[in-house]
């Protein structure tokens, strides 16, 4: 079953979102409490859904909302999306997909980004199978300081 998480469940959900980082050869730094603090806010910044199957979670995913100035319209961002390797291969990526997408759709956007490590072919495959089209892009992050020099 794909669903919207309880706050009784953030600790399975953290652990989730801790496994998805180690996959993908990171770190999430957030802690049970930030979770439950975001996901207690009404019309919290992301949406999340996971993948329940007899109470125990198998997957999440992830959606935030940004703007696109060349567009200038407003798009979904698929920040996660995540199944525990145990349980790949079953569907339930397909089925969080799908649910991701219709957070986009309930939201009223036409469009939803997201992007994946390059060496994560299997996910490659699945995006292509899902429709998905790949932009070759590099991905930058910057450390932001209070000590900006100009």
């Amino acid at each position: 079953m794909i669903r919207k998480p309880t706050l009784q469940e953030v600790p399975a959900l953290h652990r989730l979102i801790e496994e998805h980082a180690a996959f993908e050869r990171s770190v999430a730094p957030l802690s049970t409490d930030a979770l439950a603090a975001v996901m207690a806010v009404p019309g919290m910044p992301v949406r999340f859904i996971v993948a329940d199957r007899d109470g125990q979670l198998l997957g999440y995913a992830a959606v935030t909302f940004d703007w696109s100035v060349w567009r200038a319209r407003r798009f979904a961002h698929l920040d996660c999306l995540y199944v525990a390797q145990n349980d790949r291969r079953q569907g339930i990526g397909k089925l969080l997909f799908a649910g991701a997408r219709r957070i986009a759709l309930d939201e009223g956007v036409d469009r939803m980004e997201w992007q994946t490590p390059a060496w994560n072919l299997e996910a490659d495959a699945f995006y292509r199978r899902e429709g998905a089209v790949a932009a070759d892009k590099i991905r930058y992050s910057l450390a932001i300081s209070s000590q900006i020099r100009l």
